[in-house]
């Protein structure tokens, strides 16, 4: 905070004071010493020099001057305490002490003005270093914002608005305010209007800016590669303009904010794209897994359709019982796959998401091997839960899918008949699922893109079977959509190890354990 300059005279004139006493006290003392006043001139113009160090401006390096040449008439010239600038020589050395004293203090001064404005310098380069090394590292358009206002409202100590759009079309200014009767102000129709007219114009508008009309503000407009990011007002009491040095660190504030939205638009506008691209990647994930799923099992309906047209005089009822039997199973697998295949499709897209409930993990979990162990019955299937009573929220149709096709999965394409073991665990955060085999693992090659959506080897058709289950692309989708992760990997002693984590968080498992305490 700045002092008043009445009080900053008070303390320059204490402080000139207080090296002149000390000043004309040790000339006495050298007089005294050594009984002529030769060394008394070079005194007092030290003590000039040092006045004019410690105070502002050019009168009291002046003042001193003076004082001093009085001092030394004064005191230490014959007959002393008097006033007497006639006699001879005098006249000459009191001019050359004044003149002597006057340059030095003027070049102190002078001086000291050059220390301050490189200092100046200094620290508006640092200040703007700082806000370009921020702005590069800083994220988003709602930071970017308000550390330009933060930065404006320091350098300039006044209320400052940004519009990122017209306020004509209805955008509301972020305001950083001093005073809540400049928000009032800043608000008013007239300053709205000459914001827009910065967006129209690109060109800044308000106090002495040659916009025609009485304003409160400046406008300046963030313009960079000739396109406009946004205005920036800042309210100036009694429609004072900040000065030269002020204006030209704003321009220079305003132009590296301009390039930081620039910036910042152009990596929104990248991550869109990013996120099309990867949509319409999922999209033909999704086609491949569908493709790949649906083939076999009709394939098997119209062949087992086809035998029962053309050969049904040949059949026994017994061959005709199995052969409608297959149909009704897979067109039953087929209903609960599409149901699937649509309730996965509204998740990617974004119109909704799994609906999930507080679900016993070892009804869920018992369910989903009672109907692998009917698909393959001679699959030796272990599973290892943990003992508590666990209630996590999912969508339990959806999670028994992962699960049957993780298992299926590791059933098929494990290479031989070793079992298959579904181990849980319960963290404090997360419930963990670890679908094990002990076969031959997942080629290194595609690990990475297991999730994809592609047949689990190059080679393999998916002619042969049902493919795998809705596919493992699938069920990465529908695991992300519960708020988890899914993951696989190969173990050291061999087979493939697929992991899933479904969040615990919103689960009932304590308020169930409350009242039913026995459980």
């Amino acid at each position: 905070m700045k002092k008043p300059h009445y009080i900053k005279c008070i303390y320059d004139c204490l402080k000139t004071l207080f090296i002149l006493a000390p000043a004309t006290l040790i000339s006495f003392i050298f007089v005294k010493i050594t009984n002529n006043n030769i060394n008394v001139a070079i005194i007092y113009i030290l003590a000039v020099i040092l006045i004019s160090r410690i105070t502002d401006g050019y009168f009291w390096g002046i003042i001193s001057s003076l004082a001093g040449v009085i001092s030394m008439n004064y005191y230490f010239i014959y007959p002393f305490f008097s006033f007497d600038f006639t006699r001879n020589g005098y006249p000459i050395t009191s001019i050359g002490m004044f003149s002597i004293s006057l340059i030095t203090s003027t070049t102190t001064i002078h001086l000291k003005e050059l220390v301050k404005q490189a200092n100046e310098r200094n620290e508006k380069n640092s200040k703007l270093n700082e806000i370009n090394n921020k702005l590069l590292t800083m994220n988003g358009l709602k930071n970017i914002i308000e550390l330009a206002l933060e930065y404006v409202w320091e350098l300039t100590g006044s209320t400052v608005v940004f519009y990122e759009k017209s306020p004509q079309t209805g955008n509301t200014g972020i305001i950083k305010s001093c005073n809540p009767i400049h928000d009032r102000l800043i608000n008013s129709h007239h300053e709205q209007f000459m914001a827009h007219w910065v967006f129209e114009n690109k060109k800044p508008a308000g106090i002495d800016m040659g916009f025609p009309g009485y304003s409160s503000c400046i406008y300046l407009p963030l313009l960079s590669h000739d396109n406009i990011w946004g205005v920036i007002g800042i309210y100036r009491t009694a429609q004072i303009q900040p000065d030269k040095n002020t204006i030209s660190s704003l321009n220079l504030i305003i132009s590296q904010v301009a390039m930081a939205i620039e910036g910042q638009h152009l990596s929104d506008n990248q991550q869109l794209i990013i996120i099309e691209t990867e949509k319409e990647k999922m999209r033909a994930n999704l086609l491949r897994a569908v493709s790949h799923d649906l083939r076999t099992p009709l394939t098997g309906m119209i062949g087992a359709s086809e035998t029962l047209l053309k050969n049904k005089k040949y059949l026994s009822e017994e061959a005709q019982n199995k052969l409608i039997e297959d149909i009704y199973e897979d067109s039953d697998w087929l209903l609960h796959m599409v149901e699937n295949l649509l309730s996965v499709t509204r998740i990617r897209e974004g119109n909704s998401s799994v609906n999930k409930t507080p679900e016993p993990l070892e009804e869920v979990v018992t369910e989903a091997i009672t109907r692998i162990r009917k698909r393959y019955p001679h699959a030796d299937i272990q599973a290892k839960i943990p003992e508590d009573f666990i209630m996590v929220p999912m969508d339990a149709t959806l999670i028994e899918q992962v699960i049957i096709n993780l298992m299926e999965n590791a059933i098929k394409y494990s290479g031989n008949n070793s079992p298959v073991t579904l181990l849980i665990t319960k963290g404090e955060e997360y419930i963990t699922f670890h679908v094990m085999d002990e076969g031959k693992g997942i080629q290194m090659s595609r690990i990475e893109s297991i999730f994809d959506g592609c047949s689990q080897t190059e080679n393999h058709s998916s002619d042969s079977s049902k493919g795998l289950g809705i596919g493992l692309s699938i069920c990465k989708t529908i695991i992300n959509s519960h708020g988890g992760n899914i993951s696989a990997r190969n173990q050291n002693n061999g087979g493939a190890v697929f992991t899933f984590t479904l969040p615990l968080e919103g689960s009932l498992t304590n308020e169930y354990k409350s009242l039913h305490p026995d459980c």
